[in-house]
């Protein structure tokens, strides 16, 4: 068919550009401490209910834990979805936040680069990375949408002509029933 040449012709173009315009790892030095947001913690002592509650006001989607300003865990939607809903845990309000947190998170520090907080989400399969001094307080959080917001901010021409492959497959499916 002449739309699966076209397309063929395309994405080996594609991998061709991509080779040419691959990325430096000295293109994503920029810093933490540039990139990281205004950090809103949890206390210890906060109630799961509480935390919940703090993740919806500020409509973000993990906090620091923190106990005496030093972090001790973190807490995310998703310790949200695997730990509390659907099972019967009991009384929220009367749940402490850390019988629920991730205890002592991977951290980075606001001099580490971007690549640093890449390659620990990649690994460890986080969304988010609490950004510490040298005395473990926390003073701003990275997340996985600051990561592409940059990414798409730096490089738009990169990332945002790359082809919607689910998009092209939907072309070659067969239409009716």
């Amino acid at each position: 068919m002449l739309y699966d040449l076209a397309i063929d012709k395309e994405l080996e173009q594609m991998d061709e550009d991509a080779a040419l315009k691959a990325w430096s790892a000295q293109e994503i030095q920029i810093s933490l401490k540039d990139l990281m947001r205004p950090i809103i913690t949890i206390d210890i002592n906060y109630s799961a209910n509480e935390a919940i509650d703090l993740l919806l006001a500020n409509k973000i989607g993990a906090a620091p834990v923190v106990e005496n300003g030093t972090l001790r865990g973190i807490f995310s939607e998703r310790d949200v979805l695997n730990e509390i809903l659907n099972k019967q845990v009991g009384d929220l309000d009367a749940i402490s936040v850390k019988e629920f947190m991730i205890a002592d998170p991977q951290t980075a520090n606001p001099e580490d680069s971007l690549n640093t907080a890449i390659l620990y989400m990649a690994r460890g399969g986080y969304r988010h990375v609490p950004i510490v001094d040298t005395e473990n307080r926390p003073l701003g959080m990275v997340s996985i949408r600051d990561v592409i917001s940059y990414l798409v901010e730096e490089f738009p021409q990169e990332v945002l002509t790359l082809p919607p492959r689910p998009v092209r497959d939907a072309f070659k499916a067969r239409e009716g029933a």
